[in-house]
């Protein structure tokens, strides 16, 4: 099984600042997907362990749809 590349979102967590990524971002960042089942992410996987070491704790939001007026 293949481990994530998580430096750059280390580097983030080390600073103490409050973000967020998506699918997307986080697969640019780490080289591979979030992980499918959701306690596994939120409780199991690198990327929780890496958090809890910073102080931090995880949150999803799943399938969020955002309405943009056109002109």
């Amino acid at each position: 099984m293949s481990k994530p590349n998580l430096k750059t979102i280390e580097e983030k967590l080390k600073k103490g600042e409050m973000f967020s990524l998506t699918d997307a971002q986080y697969t640019k960042k780490t080289g591979l997907a979030l992980p499918k089942e959701k306690n596994y992410l939120l409780k199991r996987s690198a990327l929780a362990r890496l958090c809890k070491k910073y102080g931090y704790s995880l949150s999803l939001i799943e399938k969020q749809v955002t309405f943009k007026k056109e002109a």
